[in-house]
């Protein structure tokens, strides 16, 4: 959390203070607090947003939902789709449960799309980052995927990951899948991908839940910082960290 934003600018604040405390060198601070300024700016502005997501974004193109899909889905053992959170004790759930947050959901309803142009298991691969009370992820997206029709015996569920490569991990050991489609937010399909071939499966990319704006015109506005930008950037540096950790340690 500390080489992201906001922590690694909370970080090189108290750098600064420690500067300004112990040596008094106004012009090194100056300096420093420029260049931590100019830092700040770059993330939260749409040009760098989109410099940093789009190689992730545009890594693997969406899936054919056409004549040519299914070709290609021949010996396709299951459509998985991973969770991207919850929000607990969500009012409108009913008292004590939780609905998934707003990256989940448009990944359910994109996989639930697909339900005519797949007819195999739909997996729901997520549990709970941090215990402190929360449905499962998985559980959470079971009950809406059974509340928009989908059969109940083409819902399995995989309750006990906490981060991407368990995700891929525990659906190669417990059910056995060769080859699959694979639902999850376009920025996060390149560390997916290769989880889950690396653990011996086959996968058929299907991103959605897109984030940066396709043939926009930058403008004056897209100079200007907002948090819209912010986040995006971090998702985007979330994502790079992410895929470098993982080959380090998986490759």
């Amino acid at each position: 959390m500390f080489l992201l934003p906001p922590g690694c600018i909370i970080v090189g604040m108290l750098i600064l203070g420690c500067i300004l405390l112990r040596h008094r060198k106004p012009k090194v601070l100056r300096y420093l607090l420029g260049g931590l300024g100019v830092f700040c700016y770059l993330l939260a502005i749409e040009p760098v947003q989109d410099l940093l997501l789009s190689p992730l974004e545009d890594r693997y193109p969406p899936l054919a939902v056409d004549a040519r899909s299914k070709e290609q889905l021949d010996g396709v053992d299951a459509l998985v789709i991973l969770g991207g959170g919850t929000v607990q004790g969500s009012p409108e759930a009913g008292e004590g449960r939780d609905s998934l947050a707003p990256a989940a959901l448009k990944r359910l309803v994109y996989g639930f799309s697909l339900k005519e142009i797949f007819t195999g298991d739909y997996v729901l691969a997520g549990g709970k980052v941090f215990d402190y009370g929360q449905e499962a992820e998985a559980q959470v997206a079971a009950e809406l995927l059974r509340s928009l029709g989908l059969d109940p015996e083409r819902i399995v569920t995989e309750t006990e990951s906490r981060n991407t490569w368990q995700n891929a991990r525990n659906v190669a050991e417990d059910f056995g899948y060769h080859k699959i489609i694979l639902v999850t937010s376009a920025y996060h399909i390149p560390r997916s991908v290769f989880c889950f071939e690396k653990n011996g499966i086959a996968v058929i990319p299907a991103p959605t839940d897109y984030y940066v704006n396709r043939n926009k015109q930058y403008d004056l506005f897209s100079f200007l910082p907002s948090m819209s930008a912010f986040w995006g950037t971090w998702i985007a540096l979330h994502e790079y960290m992410g895929l470098l950790q993982y080959w380090l340690v998986y490759r």
